[in-house]
């Protein structure tokens, strides 16, 4: 039933043009020379990333006037959101680690789009999305869930959620390479093909996601939750 609402999922994974790669390096280093806070974007990075709930202002109050409207409708929702999964009975502890997981994953798609159908969709995505609990150094945990949402991508009957996507297959697949690269192996293609997917993510998504692929370009740990 839930994959009813994600149709025609073939197996080839999106990539993006080579212009695009283009368009990363050269915004990557406008990026670096700008004055962008760290701290505010990691914030936001922790919430969209991994489906934390978001910060206080205090924590982002250094972000550009764009971001901090965007964080007001983000944080108004959050205080509106209301989880449409319903828990697993009898569950185990991981398998309750893994409904809070959907859960954070419904609560970012929910506060990211203020559309009247964004609260069925957030639920049926974090229903179907493929969680990981831990990596543990294994690159292929989040190479699977970067193959899981660009298999989404290739087919995806709602526009408006592609950017999102594109951010957090972009990320998984930095860390896929980032891990590849820190047991001995060559994660360099993996880390290109997040750059591509990342700046497809900057060039069509709201603010927030922007900040996000703009510090995840930047950042030296991008595949550490903030503790």
């Amino acid at each position: 039933m839930v994959r009813e609402a994600f149709p025609g999922r073939r197996t080839q994974v999106v990539t993006a043009a080579a212009a695009l790669l283009t368009l990363f390096v050269v915004w990557t280093s406008v990026r670096a020379q700008a004055a962008i806070d760290s701290s505010g974007a990691a914030a936001v990075a922790d919430a969209l990333l991994w489906g934390h709930s978001m910060p206080p202002p205090e924590a982002t109050s250094k972000l550009p006037g764009g971001v901090q409207r965007s964080l007001l409708e983000y944080r108004r929702r959050e205080e509106e959101f209301k989880s449409g999964l319903t828990p697993p009975p009898g569950a185990t502890p991981e398998e309750k680690a893994v409904f809070q997981q959907r859960v954070g994953i419904e609560r970012v798609v929910f506060c990211l789009f203020p559309g009247r159908d964004s609260a069925r969709i957030a639920s049926l995505y974090a229903l179907d999305v493929d969680v990981s609990l831990a990596w543990e150094g294994a690159a292929d945990l989040p190479r699977r869930e970067a193959a899981f949402i660009n298999q989404l991508l290739s087919d995806l009957p709602i526009p408006w959620l592609a950017p999102y996507l594109h951010l957090i297959a972009g990320h998984r697949r930095l860390c896929a390479g980032e891990l590849e690269s820190a047991s001995g192996s060559d994660g360099a293609t993996a880390i290109r093909e997040a750059q591509r997917q990342l700046a497809v993510a900057h060039e069509s998504g709201s603010p927030l996601i922007k900040v996000v692929a703009e510090y995840l370009a930047t950042t030296a740990r991008p595949c550490s939750p903030l503790p």
